[in-house]
């Protein structure tokens, strides 16, 4: 009986200690939650480690942990920490976002957006997932993704982002899906938010060029000239908007100018310079410019083209033809590279090339085939 009565003592006493340990594990979780609400971390994170050091499987105190090392900027340690919770709180929305976080942080990609998917297949409402896997799809250029996710966000998030920087990421991506009217909308709320970002001025100005809108675009290249005037972009981009809206090549080659006197083998400005050039049938004076561009960007399809042009017009049939195939090769869809070698063909009398050419024309429905087909037919 003795012996039995020893022994439901050490349990009882055992139980009390452990009850105890919990208690004090509770405490410092809580007060490290009330330091956290007022944006405490460091302090924050020293109370949950005192809750681990008294009950080291406490996964409410680990998981805040994890979250005051990723405020910190300390994402390895929150890794570490967090990979622990995921193992108890694998259906808890709020352990991936973190852990998709902190791999973000560490340049883990691959791994933030599985851990960011998992947080949306768990909660589909979570706005800053969705936020995250935006931005990194922004970052790869994958600018469908990035849109979709964005919308997300903004159908989950309770109050609009005051981000410039998101609002540009969006207008961007917009710019570069052709949804001009709604890249402008985006870019503009950027300008709410932040009135001297370069980038913000060069999308809308992009925008306006494309929507044909010649005075709004010229206004916002030169609100980013007055930010930066050794940026060469929106001069090119006010050389753009004289050159295809309002067709003054002058007007045009004066701004392509103004980035060759900042780097004279500036691509854009210089194959600007050679499409006006060729334009005003200065066609001479356009190879030049051409060549420079190319010797810039070995891959710079337009370029190709007017420069095959321009050699076609000064009568270098076989240089004209070797720099239009060439085009071709880059873009195997560029009609005016067909387009050209058709008419050249045709000067020369070469009904077979002509009418290979026009063949490759007319197989992707070119509305160029109704004019030269009447020529090559005369051959």
């Amino acid at each position: 009986m003795k012996k039995f009565a020893t022994s439901t003592v050490t349990v009882a006493l055992f139980l009390m200690s452990s009850f105890l340990y919990a208690q004090d594990a509770a405490a410092y979780v809580k007060e490290g939650l009330k330091l956290k609400s007022e944006r405490k971390s460091r302090a924050a994170m020293e109370q949950f480690k005192k809750a681990l050091l008294v009950k080291p499987d406490h996964t409410e105190a680990l998981y805040e942990m994890g979250w005051c090392q990723n405020d910190l900027k300390d994402h390895t340690g929150a890794l570490t920490s967090l990979r622990k919770v995921r193992n108890s709180w694998s259906q808890i929305a709020k352990v991936h976002f973190e852990l998709g976080y902190a791999f973000l942080k560490t340049n883990q990609i691959d791994s933030a957006r599985a851990s960011f998917g998992k947080c949306i297949a768990i909660n589909p409402g979570y706005s800053g997932a969705y936020l995250h896997l935006g931005n990194i799809a922004y970052d790869n250029n994958e600018n469908s993704a990035a849109l979709s996710y964005f919308k997300k966000y903004e159908e989950y998030v309770k109050k609009p982002s005051e981000d410039y920087l998101y609002w540009y990421r969006k207008g961007f991506v917009q710019n570069a899906l052709k949804q001009y009217d709604s890249a402008k909308t985006a870019l503009l709320k950027s300008l709410e938010w932040k009135k001297n970002y370069l980038n913000t001025y060069l999308e809308l100005g992009y925008a306006a060029t494309r929507l044909k809108q010649a005075e709004e675009a010229i206004g916002y290249f030169n609100s980013a000239i007055q930010l930066d005037p050794k940026s060469h972009i929106p001069y090119n981009g006010i050389g753009e908007v004289y050159r295809d809206v309002k067709k003054d090549m002058d007007q045009s080659m004066s701004w392509y100018r103004k980035t060759l006197a900042l780097n004279e083998n500036e691509r854009k400005a210089n194959f600007g310079m050679g499409y006006c050039l060729n334009s005003k049938r200065l066609y001479t004076d356009a190879i030049t410019y051409l060549r420079r561009a190319i010797a810039s960007e070995s891959t710079y399809t337009a370029a190709y083209v007017e420069l095959g042009y321009s050699l076609y017009k000064t009568k270098n049939y076989t240089e004209a033809r070797s720099n239009l195939l060439k085009a071709i090769e880059l873009n195997p869809q560029n009609e005016n590279a067909h387009y050209y070698l058709v008419t050249m063909f045709v000067e020369q009398k070469d009904k077979v090339s002509a009418q290979k050419w026009l063949n490759a024309l007319r197989a992707m429905n070119s509305r160029h085939v109704a004019e030269l087909e009447p020529k090559v037919s005369a051959l």
